[in-house]
């Protein structure tokens, strides 16, 4: 997590750090003097949005897999554009959480 939050604070940084924070090593001598609170608020922020980022993922998997119904030689039921129409909203009606495992919960996916 700490190299996610860093690369999310600048892209381009060059560094190693293992699993400690406070043994970053810059490889570019650190030009954005990125501190070890912003890294820790950057690896705050990135937690809180990875349910919703794994919902996202999950749901354009979903959405991918049923392509073919919508394919413009087709008709599709009310029931598969209800279905698609679902896996759109679910980034608004959903309120994904991750168990302890890092898994995603608390999502009641759609079904045909």
């Amino acid at each position: 997590m700490i190299e996610k939050a860093i690369l999310a604070i600048n892209p381009n940084a060059s560094f190693s750090s293992g699993n400690d924070i406070n043994r970053i090593r810059w490889h570019d001598g650190n030009p954005n003097n990125i501190t070890v609170n912003q890294i820790q608020a950057k690896i705050v922020e990135l937690k809180a949005e990875e349910p919703l980022r794994q919902l996202r993922e999950q749901r354009n998997k979903l959405l991918a897999q049923s392509d073919w119904m919508a394919v413009s030689d087709r008709t599709m039921t009310q029931a598969q554009i209800d279905y698609r129409q679902a896996l759109r909203n679910l980034p608004e009606t959903a309120d994904p959480q991750l168990d302890e495992n890092g898994d995603l919960t608390n999502v009641t996916w759609p079904s045909l």
